[in-house]
């Protein structure tokens, strides 16, 4: 391939871009020739010539953690608020995104304990190697996936299936013409994202006589930099040939789309219909609603409800695009209560007589099997294949919950009552009684023969027989389901006997405790009759047994702590402590290492003692703390 400057034959038109921007003039810089190696930073590691694996989406959303479990102090974290505090997360959110990682399988079993799978310190390992970090294989070059490479603005294209569509609006135009001054003036920052090459769309030709093509790729990420470029060489600010970073992503059609909807919910919020479409274009390749919300950290209503939005008629959808101070604009309230309006009479839908029997009978075994409308009930491999299934699914009257990660039902495809609201009306209606207990049976064995079948009487206490082929014959588990299902079982095992390792190491303090307190109960008792505190290696003996060793000392604050640092007498009050309340526990503690045969340490002078210790101080629970642990406490308290 011919270095850059030799391009002669652009893309006429590519940059879709105006002119009259005040210009900044770019100052010219050296770089290498397009496609050259620059450094190496993949998002999957090459071995024997094929790809081991690719990033995954939600390790690269949760690096810090992922860092923070690797990283973790000897023993683990303390528990999940303590690495809440250390990340500034919210617990909550934070435990539910440890669920996740481990369902991912990038966590270990109890992740502040044990840290990161196998597969975790692997994905958390190129993410470093993909932000400019340490560790890429001997050999590897640009030319691999998740290296540099330096294209033409001419070889990228845009992404047609990008979810921002507003270019034009003055909103977007003056951000597009600030990127571009400042990419004039301070450089590109950040890579773009591409993927490809896209061998089927043809090329630039090179002036070489050669009659070669340069590849060209498609952008991931970045669109708005790349515009801003072709304003820039529209304007005549930036050299055509003029080589940009850019990094290689393999992905497939999907993860791509994923890719482009992440990187855009983080540079600029997308409006409602922007982001209704890119959900949508998901769902058509093939995720569901949950799956959705995992890969962007939503919730499935969320997702639901913007694909609701494409309910609305075109002029309403395009007044959802207009800028926020546009008195035009529809808000999102407003189109909640349109579609509100519009489904106030919702039409009834007409079902096929097996796929209202498979409704009638999901519905029962929901809450005959699962206890409630928002349980699940287990269905058979052979589900997803059944075109009644997934109508229902469509219509928004059942869901898919995936396979059960844990429970009885592990491995098993779940399904559930839809959350959508209204729910479908049904012509004939569909009895609804299924959540009474005691009509249950009676409106199952009611649709069973509006079907024309004669219901099964089921013995007292059983569970009438289900004609649906998913629901009526489970059948056995698929290898990928057996695996899940051998999973939750080990796991379950393993967390029964943690518990019960916990509880036995409990039984044995408390077992050691009392004999402890017996022990000190004579020590009294011979302590009333004479004015003698007992053998002291008994005295220091019980203090070892209760966890508080000898000698104690009294710190600054008056605080008595033992040996290892536990707290033995904690303070009452705030605020400095008086000359009564130090003399008290002073002689507290001189009376008890005498008693064990300790000296008593000396106390430390405040000042000295704030200057050796370096801002450091004990919590209310004996154990060390420093200022700036305290800062993070008040912080996430806050």
């Amino acid at each position: 391939m011919a270095p850059p400057h030799q391009y002669r034959e652009q893309r006429a038109g590519s940059s879709g871009l105006r002119s009259g921007q005040r210009k900044v003039r770019h100052q010219s810089r050296s770089f290498p020739r397009i496609g050259s190696p620059v450094s190496h930073c993949p998002c999957g590691a090459r071995r024997g010539g094929q790809m081991s694996t690719a990033l995954n989406l939600l390790a690269v959303q949760n690096a810090a953690v992922l860092r923070a479990l690797r990283d973790r102090p000897e023993g683990g974290w303390e528990s999940i608020q303590d690495l809440a505090n250390h990340l500034g997360r919210d617990r909550s959110n934070l435990g539910k995104t440890l669920d996740k990682l481990q369902s991912e399988g990038l966590a270990a079993f109890n992740p502040t304990t044990h840290g990161l799978t196998a597969q975790g310190l692997e994905q958390l390992a190129m993410i470093e190697r993909a932000e400019g970090g340490q560790g890429g294989e001997p050999g590897s070059s640009a030319d691999r996936i998740g290296g540099v490479l330096f294209l033409t603005h001419a070889q990228i294209l845009p992404d047609p299936a990008n979810a921002r569509r507003d270019w034009d609006s003055d909103e977007a135009r003056d951000e597009l013409d600030a990127l571009r001054q400042d990419i004039l003036q301070n450089g590109l920052l950040q890579n773009l994202v591409v993927r490809g090459p896209e061998a089927d769309v043809g090329g630039v030709r090179i002036a070489d006589g050669q009659g070669d093509y340069a590849p060209l790729y498609t952008l991931v990420g970045g669109e708005r930099r790349w515009r801003a470029i072709g304003e820039a060489i529209t304007d005549g600010d930036w050299e055509v040939d003029t080589p940009i970073p850019c990094r290689l992503l393999e992905t497939d059609d999907l993860g791509h789309r994923l890719a482009a909807l992440a990187e855009n919910l983080q540079r600029r919020n997308l409006n409602p219909i922007e982001k209704a479409k890119a959900f949508e274009g998901l769902v058509e390749a093939g995720l569901s609603n949950k799956e959705i919300a995992d890969r962007v950290s939503s919730t499935p209503e969320h997702v639901q409800q913007h694909l609701r939005f494409l309910q609305l008629d075109e002029a309403d959808q395009q007044r959802m695009t207009l800028a926020k101070d546009d008195p035009r604009r529809l808000t999102v309230r407003e189109a909640r209560q349109k579609l509100a309006k519009k489904s106030e009479a919702p039409s009834a839908t007409a079902l096929s007589p097996t796929a209202r029997l498979a409704l009638a009978e999901a519905q029962h075994a929901i809450y005959a099997r699962g206890g409630g409308m928002w349980s699940s009930t287990r269905v058979n491999e052979a589900a997803l294949a059944s075109e009644d299934l997934q109508q229902l699914i469509n219509i928004g009257a059942l869901r898919h919950d995936g396979r059960a990660q844990y429970g009885k039902n592990a491995g098993w495809h779940e399904i559930g009552r839809a959350h959508t609201w209204p729910y479908p009306q049904f012509d004939p209606p569909l009895d609804v009684a299924f959540s009474d207990e005691s009509k249950r049976d009676l409106a199952l064995r009611e649709e069973q023969a509006l079907a024309g079948l004669a219901p099964v009487e089921a013995g007292e206490g059983e569970t009438p027989a289900y004609f649906t082929p998913w629901l009526a014959d489970l059948g056995e588990l698929s290898p990928e389901g057996q695996e899940i299902a051998d999973a939750a079982r080990i796991r379950e095992e393993t967390e029964a006997k943690e518990r019960q390792r916990r509880d036995d190491e409990r039984a044995q303090r408390a077992r050691l405790w009392a004999e402890a307190r017996a022990r000190h109960i004579q020590l009294l008792e011979a302590a009333h009759a004479a004015p003698v505190a007992g053998d002291p290696s008994e005295v220091a003996a019980i203090a070892v047994d209760v966890e508080r060793p000898f000698p104690w000392r009294m710190l600054p604050t008056a605080q008595i702590v033992a040996a290892n640092g536990a707290s033995v007498k904690d303070r009452l009050t705030y605020g400095a402590p008086s000359d009564q309340e130090l003399a008290i526990n002073q002689m507290i503690v001189v009376a008890a290492n005498t008693a064990a045969g300790y000296a008593t340490p000396a106390v430390e002078d405040p000042a000295s003692a704030d200057e050796d210790s370096d801002d450091a101080d004990f919590d209310q629970g004996g154990h060390f703390e420093s200022d700036a642990d305290e800062d993070e406490d008040e912080e996430a308290d806050a």
